[in-house]
């Protein structure tokens, strides 16, 4: 699904399909990516720097060689997933879908850090994203390894230095009563080092049923959790945005968030999770429901 151009002076330039940094990277999905006055993007992931840029087509990809690209980042990307294809079922689907389809077609799924991802989410309640990002940031800056302190980017803390963390420490980031959770999670999460692989080996309900056990991780965290991390690409987090749209557009009604994800599940199916993050991004940009 992707072609190695070239990996010529470290700079590796891959053609990528499906794909757009700004709906990838501002669909709601992650929080450690920023673009630059010169157009290139910069991100933290894996406990890795990524600096690439974007002409429409290509994708270059800074101080890369191509075995960090094939073993880290093509996975990242999801890009052994045919988007293409995904898109076109989608879009027969209904008219709505197809205008979402065409609205995000440059979003890809990323395969994010189980830990993180969990960690982020749990920060997102009740939040915006400018102050997920600040509160992301401190924490890394706080608690993470240096990374480019030139830069000032640090990698994302483990469950170990955010579980030995006073909570007047952790509210450095300015959380609020999110740094109980961050705190109580990490330390259930140092007696639980085998939950993704439990969570992988669960049923999907299992699965989600274990996530929503762990201190302030409610069912829209959950799912974004299993979606976002990889785990399960059916989940289907429903938000204020989500709601409206389903609302609006197919059901018709108000409705609870029982009979909107028993909907998604049924008339989605196994694309649930990418046709999700589609709705959202257009229902989120067009402001529909509102």
């Amino acid at each position: 699904m992707y072609q190695i151009l070239s990996d010529n002076n470290n700079n590796l330039i891959v053609k990528i399909p499906d794909f757009d940094p700004i709906h990838t990277f501002l669909c709601g999905q992650c929080f450690r990516w920023n673009q630059y006055d010169d157009g290139s993007w910069i991100g933290v992931a894996h406990g890795r720097i990524l600096n690439l840029s974007w002409d429409g087509e290509v994708c270059t990809f800074f101080n890369m060689d191509k075995q960090e690209f094939v073993d880290i980042w093509a996975n990242y990307f999801d890009l052994d997933t045919n988007y293409d294809a995904i898109k076109k079922i989608l879009a027969k689907k209904d008219e709505h879908l197809r205008e979402a389809v065409v609205h995000g077609h440059g979003i890809r799924l990323l395969n994010q850090d189980f830990i993180e991802t969990l960690f982020s989410f749990l920060i997102s309640q009740n939040n915006n994203i400018p102050r997920i990002k600040q509160i992301i940031e401190s924490l890394s800056h706080s608690f993470g390894k240096p990374l480019d302190s030139n830069m000032g980017l640090y990698g994302f803390p483990n469950t170990f230095s955010l579980a030995s963390a006073s909570i007047d420490s952790l509210n450095v980031c300015r959380g609020g009563y999110r740094c109980r959770y961050i705190s109580d999670t990490a330390k259930k999460l140092q007696d639980m080092p085998g939950l993704k692989d439990d969570i992988n080996r669960l049923p999907k309900a299992d699965a989600r049923e274990l996530l929503l056990s762990l201190p302030g991780i409610g069912p829209k965290v959950a799912d974004c959790v299993l979606l976002y991390s990889g785990i399960d690409r059916t989940a289907f987090p429903i938000d204020r945005w989500v709601k409206r749209v389903i609302e609006a557009l197919y059901l018709k009604k108000e409705s609870d968030e029982k009979s909107i994800r028993d909907f998604s599940q049924d008339y989605f199916g196994d694309l649930a999770g990418i046709a999700q993050q589609y709705l959202f991004y257009y229902a989120r940009e067009k402001k529909i429901g509102l």
